[in-house]
């Protein structure tokens, strides 16, 4: 593009920091964000969040929280699928705790859920012995109209059903 005298834009970046964290080149996605920011295109709540995705899927939970504070600290506010991506992320790494205070972000700023990453928590704190929180989180799903009710009811149900089938709670 640049040899054709075409500057990429932030729609530009953002399309390669989301490809590449996709294909696991987190680190070169991270790079982009100093030359977006070279270039007079800083990074948005988008450029972030797919980042944190790369990161979380890579096993860089941690890592993908400190973005958020980075991303905080540079006065770029985080949205619903900010938030989303990393409770997922926090629940498939094994950081519940971290993933109940991301929840509790959430919470207190009226966001709404996404149907897979309301699964994934509800299952995590149903496995961890957490049944009452699983509720609550159901409850706040139906509350928000975050998705169908019919969704939130069966996959509150399949987490139950997998904790009382399981001989290892």
């Amino acid at each position: 593009m640049e040899r054709d005298g075409v500057e990429p834009d932030l729609v530009t970046y953002n399309t390669l920091v989301y490809a590449l964290s996709r294909a696991g080149m987190v680190a070169k996605a991270r790079a982009f964000l100093d030359t977006m920011a070279a270039q007079g295109h800083f990074p948005d709540v988008i450029t972030y969040t797919s980042l944190m995705n790369g990161m979380c899927v890579q096993g860089d939970a941690l890592g993908a929280l400190r973005l958020l504070e980075e991303m905080e600290a540079k006065g770029c506010e985080p949205n619903e699928r900010t938030y989303n991506t990393l409770l997922m992320g926090l629940c498939k790494n094994k950081k519940l705790d971290m993933a109940v205070e991301v929840y509790k972000s959430m919470v207190g700023a009226g966001m709404k859920m996404e149907a897979p990453a309301y699964a994934t928590f509800v299952r995590a704190l149903c496995r961890s012995g957490s049944v009452a929180d699983a509720y609550e989180v159901f409850d706040y799903a139906i509350e928000t109209k975050s998705f169908s009710e019919v969704t939130a009811y069966s996959e509150l149900e399949n987490s139950l059903l997998l904790v009382l089938a399981s001989p290892f709670i």
